[in-house]
C-alpha cells in the first residue's frame, strides 16, 4: 500500500488512480491525486483521495501529502 501511495503521489496525473492489492490478505485500494500546489515554504504538496477495502468493507478518505527533502511523500492531513 505504501509503495503504491508513494508512486501515485510522485508520478500519477491529477484525477488518475493507482490501485494496489494484497493477495495474502485480500485487502485492496486505490489512490487518486487531486491537486498539486506549492505551500508558502515552497514545498510541493498534493491533495488526494484514497479508497481502501479491508474485509469486504470499503472506506474512502481525503488527505494532503507533501514531498520531503529525501523525495518521499509524507501525509500531513487526512
Amino acid at each position: 500500500m505504501n509503495q503504491s501511495q508513494q508512486k501515485a503521489l510522485e508520478t500519477t496525473p491529477s484525477g488518475s488512480s493507482t490501485g494496489w492489492s494484497n493477495p495474502d490478505s485480500g485487502n485492496s485500494g486505490q489512490v487518486t491525486p487531486q491537486r498539486t500546489y506549492q505551500n508558502t515554504s515552497g514545498t510541493y504538496c498534493r491533495e488526494f483521495q484514497q479508497t481502501i477495502t479491508v474485509g469486504g468493507n470499503t472506506e474512502s478518505a481525503f488527505g494532503t501529502a507533501c514531498r520531503q527533502p529525501d523525495g518521499t511523500w509524507k501525509i500531513i492531513s487526512g
